[in-house]
């Protein structure tokens, strides 16, 4: 039997990789929470080890530097990958700084064990695929139908749970005490399943226990689950905690990066989906003009969070973003649900905030107007005085998000960015806003 030997004393992170790792690559994990509990293992048992995957540090333990240096002094064929931020350690085989970028580590353990993308091609998947039981203890519904395998006969399986039906965790607990330890879902459904199930982890994750980096990549995750479960299940106390939980985050995220450039950096390195990194970028680029224009308060800058957030929040991919005019999204020749979509995804967005408890006044109006239109549909090519203040300032800031993006390796000549967003607003009061974006630090 080979295994893969995981010392990470994170359960959730542990969680996301047991789950990924066999998904992905059809491994068999066996988890450590510390170096000193690997190397006992290996004293024991060490043949049937193929792959060690190890946390650089683990609380004030140097676990990655002692696994290496085990493996190397035993003489152990092992590869060991190293995961977290950090100098990468001589001896391994790999390097993640970021352990939640898990396509990063399933590439590396892929290389590190031979597979190719052709071995996972020719993989026998079965029919009904295997999802541990406890895995359905942090999700509230299913993405997909799910199923048992039958007491009497193994080669027929009962469905147990709708595809987006509500169940609680004493039902998964009850079939935990009558011996079930998987569940199954259709393995078409699979990879679909495991992703919701990875994201709902990560929103779990202690921000006090990650990177700068990592956080950023929590983020994303949790923005993408909004916006399917806001589509889903619509406004609720489960998506209401979780927007309110994401705009935070977002705001300390600009609070904790004083330079844009830096933010940009770590959105790059992150490998962060265009959605995310339009949305942070704007939101920092909104509470810059918010901070510095005269009618601006504290007010004013929660508004502006929440609006930045909540925009987009509809659209599904990174193509449909980045359309800002009628004649892009002609061009872009969608499937007609998907052109709609984007046609309509002002008006939509303003519909969620509009049932959102204690949302800021106005906050709806300022989404539908956010491409120039009053009711939320299609984009405008001119600007009529009827448009508010606030959104003004938020369309000036959205253009200036497109205009970093697209130099987002630099260079960052202000004066050049500031004259090609002034040509695309003419006009004297989106000039005035325009003007305040001269002192934003890079």
């Amino acid at each position: 039997m080979s295994l893969t030997l995981l010392v990470e004393h994170n359960p959730m992170i542990e969680s996301c990789y047991m789950l990924n790792l066999s998904t992905w690559l059809g491994l068999e994990i066996l988890p450590k929470k510390k170096a000193e509990f690997a190397v006992k293992y290996l004293e024991t048992d060490s043949q049937n080890i193929k792959l060690i995957i190890v946390r650089a540090t683990i609380e004030k333990e140097p676990s990655a530097a002692i696994m290496i240096d085990y493996v190397k002094k035993k003489g152990l064929n092992i590869p060991v990958i190293v995961i977290g931020p950090g100098k990468e350690i001589p001896g391994s085989a790999a390097h993640v700084p970021n352990s939640l970028q898990l396509k990063i580590l399933i590439q590396s353990s892929a290389r590190a064990l031979n597979i190719t993308a052709k071995d996972m091609s020719a993989k026998v998947v079965p029919d009904y695929f295997p999802i541990p039981i406890t895995y359905f203890k942090v999700i509230k519904r299913s993405v997909c139908k799910v199923y048992s395998q039958d007491i009497d006969d193994a080669t027929k399986y009962n469905l147990r749970i709708e595809k987006m039906s509500e169940f609680e965790e004493s039902y998964i607990q009850n079939m935990i005490q009558e011996g079930m330890t998987h569940l199954y879902v259709d393995k078409m459904d699979r990879l679909e399943f495991v992703n919701n199930v990875t994201s709902e982890l990560m929103t779990m994750l202690e921000t006090m226990d990650l990177s700068p980096e990592e956080e950023l990549s929590v983020q994303d995750k949790s923005m993408e689950l909004l916006s399917k479960k806001l589509l889903t299940i619509g406004v609720n106390e489960e998506t209401i905690k979780l927007a309110r939980k994401n705009i935070d985050s977002m705001k300390k995220t600009v609070q904790k990066n004083p330079k844009l450039s830096k933010l940009l950096e770590r959105l790059l390195s992150n490998k962060s989906s265009y959605l995310f990194k339009h949305t942070q970028i704007l939101t920092y680029i909104g509470l810059h003009i918010i901070k510095h224009i005269d009618w601006g308060n504290a007010e004013q800058e929660e508004k502006m969070s929440f609006i930045a957030f909540f925009h987009d929040i509809v659209l599904e991919t990174d193509n449909q973003a980045q359309i800002k005019s009628n004649l892009e999204l002609k061009k872009a020749n969608f499937p007609l649900p998907e052109r709609l979509l984007v046609e309509k995804h002002a008006q939509m967005a303003a519909e969620f905030v509009s049932k959102f408890p204690h949302a800021p006044m106005g906050a709806d109006q300022l989404i539908r107007q956010h491409h120039g239109t009053l009711n939320g549909v299609g984009f405008s090519e001119h600007y009529g005085n009827n448009i508010s203040p606030l959104s003004v300032v938020f369309i000036v800031a959205e253009e200036f998000t497109r205009i970093i993006m697209k130099r987002e390796n630099g260079p960052f000549d202000r004066e050049e960015m500031i004259q090609e967003l002034k040509s695309e607003f003419p006009t004297t009061r989106f000039q005035k806003v325009i003007d305040i974006l001269q002192n934003v630090t890079f």
